[in-house]
């Protein structure tokens, strides 16, 4: 986590704080649990993202739903989401 950032600002807006979900896995600042937490709230905008660029409401940042999915795998966190009934989850 970057100098000075709060916990509660990282997992507002993980993308302001690293420049990827692998640096997510590389601090030294942030828990195992906390981790998870950053890399969850990453994969719900990631997941936003992506519906909206479906819906063509794109214009922005690529998703980066892959590469979340890739860090919580180095994590050793399993998917503990069910299936989502919608696009968004």
């Amino acid at each position: 986590m970057p100098k000075g950032a709060q916990l509660k600002d990282v997992l507002k807006n993980p993308t302001a704080h690293f420049d990827a979900p692998d640096k997510v896995i590389g601090s030294k600042k942030l828990s195992d649990k906390d981790k998870k937490r950053v890399l969850d709230a990453w994969e719900e905008d990631a997941r936003r993202l992506s519906v909206a660029t479906e819906e063509g409401m794109s214009g922005g940042e690529p998703s980066r739903l892959a590469d979340v999915a890739e860090a919580k795998a180095k994590l050793g966190i399993e998917d503990d989401r069910r299936p989502a009934p919608t696009k968004a989850g």
